[in-house]
């Protein structure tokens, strides 16, 4: 059967970890997770368009969906749980990209957020995508790796707003994962779920003489 909640890349990830660790329970689960999910997006679902960023969303609720359905066992450590263990079996794209030799990922990156700047420009202006997030592009001026800031993240908002605030610091951690992968690192100094004024994103090396000067910094 296909639920509502297929559409989230998280979707396969917590079917195979309720089949494994709640194989009793796992239909049950599912069924309910769906029924949460389309509810969070019949009342909940902000104005985001249909996008790469809206795709977000769909992830958030999927998160809470099986917390709910599951009585909140599946909560942020599972979720840590089984964004790792997916991570890992991206290992091989380690062997492709290394985010200390090659630049081309950080470009392509950046590409694909001018390109969303400008089709969320475009739909703005027709009064569409009113709710989505608010991407700059290096305002920092880093001249190394790919920096951006995301400023008025909906999920935040909605996780504070219907009680999911304490789920919010895992899924951000689970930033860092993929780009462990690429011989990279995120440097991030603060979160709006952590009530930082934006999310600041710089991806460099994982060999990069910045990480130095944040070498005590907390993964967030």
């Amino acid at each position: 059967m296909k639920w509502a909640y297929s559409v989230s890349s998280y979707a396969k990830l917590y079917e195979k970890y309720c089949k494994e660790n709640l194989p009793s329970e796992a239909d049950d689960i599912f069924k309910k997770a769906d029924e949460y999910y389309r509810e969070f997006m019949r009342r909940d679902m902000p104005d985001l368009g249909k996008n790469m960023m809206a795709a977000n969303m769909y992830d958030w609720f999927t998160i809470i969906s099986f917390y709910e359905a599951s009585d909140h066992r599946l909560d942020g450590e599972v979720l840590l749980t089984i964004k790792r263990e997916s991570t890992e079996k991206m290992k091989f794209l380690g062997k492709i990209v290394n985010g200390n030799k090659s630049n081309w990922p950080y470009k392509v990156f950046e590409k694909t957020y001018v390109k969303f700047n400008k089709m969320q420009q475009e739909h703005q202006a027709k009064g569409e995508w009113m709710d989505s997030w608010k991407v700059e592009i290096n305002p920092d001026g880093r001249t190394e790796g790919f920096c951006f800031h995301l400023i008025g993240c909906p999920i935040a908002k909605h996780a504070k707003e219907h009680g999911y605030a304490d789920l919010l610091p895992y899924l951000c951690r689970t930033d860092h994962y993929l780009a462990e992968v690429m011989h990279a690192r995120l440097i991030r100094t603060q979160t709006e779920a952590l009530g930082g004024d934006c999310c600041d994103y710089w991806y460099v090396g994982d060999e990069s003489p910045a990480l130095e000067q944040y070498k005590d910094l907390e993964k967030i």
